[in-house]
């Protein structure tokens, strides 16, 4: 019997795919024949098969225009403010509601080693990034969890404050002395910044002088505004947004799916509750006027979520927002819950605060609830790490909070009520 053609295909010809090496049988592997061969599929413009996995250190060596450098892809699915177009070599990622641009702003992820494309029509003036990038001066604490969860901390060079800083495998990539210390006291040290030549400078979106001086050195400067997503699914679908700078594309959407079946499910156990769903209020009072969530925040959709009715639901906020506090007291002082207000030791100390507090129901029946069982010492908070990619918990410490009964097992992760003293 004749030995197939695919297993003795002469090395010169690399680029033909199996189905093209057994295509052609034993009988066929005359010279010519196979010269025929190539020449037939190269002229049809044939790619060869993608790698399967997405290159994520380094770069390409030899560059070919027909290969696929991004055979792992991630779709976005629950996030509103980014988008990315797949190229063979490179990716067009478009950031909505950037605080620098309102019309958004676009950045090419050019695969290192290959040739930069064309920045006309769509990408003229867009930001170019050679990825995988191989460090990252990280804007906010917020976004090192993306990292984190993603196994790539190595690339973490640079932090705001080091003092901020929780979660175990941050503090120790910190402790390696390779992580810079950039704005300590919350300004940036934009010739700090220049002078490490970060890969990549990862900002909250807000425009400033320290930001334009790093961007007019060359040190490619990216936004990130997942705070400005209207859900909390949305907001954690920004991991696929760091991974597409690091090519861990793949990656990232596995664990997004996961993340958000768990999330759907106990959704679905809290609408089980929805003939009683409490009234609930956010936020707290500084100088007269008191900072809630808005109306269209992740936030709200979290409560929603959880099987709460929001006080301030028809606020039109997707941030935060500000009332005074004789409109909230009109609005809010039946809410049954009182969450993320924060920094109270005890209620007795609320009032020291704001002697006004006592007229909140929530606060005369104890169920003014923080996100501060996990703190350091010095005041970082890993509520403000970990649950930007794991609103799944955050959303089962919410439900126990109103429903007990529906998360009796669930132990909770971030919140607690505030003591009486």
């Amino acid at each position: 019997m004749a030995r197939p053609f695919c297993s003795c295909l002469p090395s010169t010809f690399p680029m033909l795919n199996d189905r093209v090496h057994c295509a052609i049988r034993a009988a066929d592997r005359r010279p010519w024949v196979v010269a025929l061969a190539w020449l037939t599929f190269s002229a049809l413009g044939a790619p060869p098969l993608a790698a399967g996995r997405n290159i994520t250190s380094g770069c390409i060596e030899s560059f070919d225009p027909r290969t696929d450098y991004f055979p792992e892809r991630v779709t976005v699915e629950d996030a509103v403010n980014f988008s990315v177009d797949y190229r063979r070599s490179y990716k067009v990622v478009t950031v909505r509601n950037a605080l620098a641009a309102a019309t958004g702003v676009r950045y090419v992820l050019v695969q290192c080693g290959a040739p930069l494309p064309a920045l006309d029509g769509e990408l003229s003036g867009a930001q170019v990034v050679r990825v995988p990038v191989a460090s990252v001066f990280a804007g906010a604490t917020t976004h090192l969890p993306l990292l984190a969860d993603l196994q790539r901390l190595d690339v973490l060079t640079g932090v705001p404050r080091l003092r901020d800083l929780i979660g175990t495998d941050i503090v120790a990539r910190a402790a390696t002395g390779r992580v810079r210390e950039f704005a300590p006291s919350s300004v940036v040290d934009a010739e700090l910044v220049v002078s490490s030549r970060p890969a990549l400078f990862m900002t909250g979106g807000a425009p400033s002088a320290p930001v334009t001086v790093v961007r007019a050195a060359g040190i490619p400067v990216v936004v990130n505004v997942e705070w400005l997503e209207p859900t909390a699914l949305g907001r954690a679908e920004w991991i696929k947004y760091m991974a597409l700078f690091l090519n861990e594309d793949g990656k990232a959407q596995a664990m997004h799916a996961e993340m958000r079946a768990r999330y759907q499910t106990l959704k679905v156990r809290a609408s089980q509750a929805r003939g009683s769903m409490p009234l609930v209020m956010t936020g707290r009072s500084t100088r007269g006027r008191f900072v809630i969530a808005g109306g269209r925040s992740y936030v709200a959709a979290l409560i929603a979520d959880a099987g709460g009715r929001y006080v301030w639901a028809n606020n039109a906020a997707v941030g935060s927002a500000s009332v005074d506090l004789e409109t909230q007291i009109g609005r809010a002082s039946e809410a049954d819950y009182w969450i993320n207000g924060g920094g109270w030791t005890s209620r007795e100390a609320m009032l020291n605060d704001e002697p006004r507090y006592e007229g909140f129901k929530a606060y005369r029946t104890g169920q003014v609830w923080v996100y501060e069982r996990r703190m350091t010492a010095s005041g970082g908070n890993d509520y403000w790490s970990r649950s930007i990619t794991h609103p799944d918990l955050v959303l089962a410490d919410l439900i126990k909070i109103f429903h007990p009964t529906l998360a009796s097992a669930h132990a909770f992760e971030w919140y607690m009520p505030v003591p009486a003293r």
